[in-house]
C-alpha cells in the first residue's frame, strides 16, 4: 500500500512538472503568433487609408493595376538572389532592414526612385482633389507615429 502511495506521488511529481514546463510554451506560442508581423500590419493600413479616401470602383481598379505594374516593374530591378532574399523575408513577415541587406547598385537605387515616382504621379492622377488631401493627411498621421 506505502508502495503505490509512493508510486502515484512520483507520477503526480512528474506529471506536473512535465505541465510546469509545457503550459507556459503553448501559452507564449499562441501570444506570438496572435502578434500581426509587419507586412500583415503594413497591408491592413494601407486597406484602411484606402477605406477613408471612398474610393469609386473605377478608381480602385486604376490602382490596383499601378500597384502590380509597380511591383513587377520594382521585381525586375533586382537579380535573382536579391528577389529571393526578398521573398523570405517576405514569407517570415519580417521585411525591415531587408532592403539595406540585398547590396543595391546606384543603378537599381535610381530605377527605384524613378519607379517610385511614377507609380507616385499615376496614383495622383487617379484621385479627386478632395482625396489628394485626404491621402496627404493620412501620410502624414502615419510619418508622426
Amino acid at each position: 500500500m506505502l508502495s503505490n502511495i509512493k508510486k502515484l506521488l512520483a507520477i503526480a511529481c512528474v506529471t506536473m512538472a512535465v505541465g510546469a514546463v509545457t503550459v507556459p510554451n503553448l501559452v507564449s506560442a499562441q501570444n506570438i503568433s496572435s502578434i500581426p508581423n509587419s507586412t500583415q500590419k503594413r497591408n491592413r493600413d494601407y486597406g484602411n487609408a484606402m477605406k477613408q479616401l471612398n474610393l469609386t470602383d473605377v478608381q480602385k481598379a486604376e490602382l490596383k493595376k499601378i500597384r502590380e505594374k509597380s511591383r513587377g516593374d520594382r521585381q525586375n530591378v533586382f537579380t535573382p538572389e536579391q528577389r529571393a532574399k526578398m521573398q523570405q523575408a517576405r514569407q517570415s513577415g519580417e521585411r525591415k532592414g531587408v532592403k539595406n541587406s540585398l547590396g543595391l547598385t546606384d543603378t537599381q537605387k535610381q530605377q527605384m526612385k524613378a519607379i517610385g515616382a511614377t507609380t507616385k504621379t499615376q496614383v495622383q492622377n487617379v484621385l479627386t482633389a478632395e482625396q489628394k488631401l485626404q491621402l496627404e493627411k493620412i501620410r502624414q498621421e502615419r510619418r508622426s507615429r
